[in-house]
């Protein structure tokens, strides 16, 4: 039995976190153990988490306070400390998974010697138009794997993997040798693209390195529909700095490609007022970078 742990990072989840756990304690494989790091100055998520591991006998968890330092890529690097198995999976406290996510992603990552797996949202709205446009115009560091339009590749035959650019957050699972070289990066406190800029560094350090999307490895975001403006403002923005960051010619082509995907795939949700947050989002962007 391969041993691996799970993360989960939280703040302001006391309402969601009890599904992303119970679903996690009633997977067809367990983890050797559950590390929580909650950033709350109140206990209502502890005593959810608690309970429901009372509930379950569960008994190998930790539960790391987090106020002085928050952040999500900071918290992350907390947890590693208490990291001692092979892999790890990072999972955010508003996700749910399948009974057999842990199991298919652990065979996927040991069967091709993998630094990393991820599986797919299934719950992401199918709008074929809007999705197709999206993976037209964004590849490379831009583009999300987890959602839904990955799960067409089954059309290739007898593949329930697909090799892939970069591994996101939320729903991965790491070979633990990635941290002894690299971490977190302190400086991306928001839950917004800090997975992106961590698999570059993961590229640069580990050439050509084995990442893998299981496609039928399962897992849903609870209230996914919310603020689907307020990400794509957020995305918008992540996405200018990560690019001023990085100013090469490839980037270059991929950022201004994904831009207009986004702007694209959105039009008929996006209102002039919009607009003017977007040009805000990429005025800040600027700013900063």
């Amino acid at each position: 039995m391969i041993e691996f742990t799970v993360v989960i990072c939280t703040y302001k989840g006391h309402e969601i976190i009890g599904k992303c756990l119970i679903s996690i304690l009633q997977n067809s494989i367990l983890p050797k153990k559950i590390i929580i790091v909650d950033q709350n100055h109140n206990s209502l998520s502890i005593l959810k988490i608690k309970k429901i591991f009372n509930n379950y006998n569960y008994k190998n968890f930790i539960i790391l306070k987090n106020i002085l330092k928050k952040g999500l890529t900071k918290s992350k690097n907390i947890s590693l400390k208490y990291c001692n198995t092979k892999y790890i999976f990072f999972i955010d406290d508003d996700i749910f998974l399948e009974n057999y996510y842990f199991y298919k992603c652990l065979d996927l990552i040991f069967k091709k010697k993998a630094l990393g797996v991820c599986g797919i949202i299934s719950n992401y709205e199918n709008n074929w138009i809007k999705t197709f446009i999206y993976y037209l115009f964004n590849f490379n560091i831009f583009r999300d794997n987890r959602y839904y339009f990955i799960n067409h590749l089954k059309l290739q035959k007898h593949n329930y993997y697909s090799k892939i650019f970069q591994l996101p957050g939320g729903i991965t699972c790491f070979d633990r040798k990635i941290f002894q070289k690299i971490s977190f990066d302190d400086k991306y406190l928001t839950h917004n693209y800090e997975d992106v800029e961590f698999n570059l560094r993961l590229r640069k350090t580990f050439k050509q390195p084995k990442l893998y999307i299981h496609l039928d490895a399962k897992a849903a975001v609870d209230g996914l529909k919310k603020n689907v403006k307020e990400n794509l403002f957020l995305r918008i923005y992540f996405m200018r700095l990560l690019y001023l960051k990085n100013k090469k010619f490839l980037f270059f082509i991929f950022y201004n490609l994904s831009f207009l995907g986004l702007l694209i795939s959105n039009f008929f949700n996006l209102k002039f007022t919009d607009y003017k947050k977007i040009n805000k989002s990429l005025q800040i962007a600027n700013k900063k970078g």
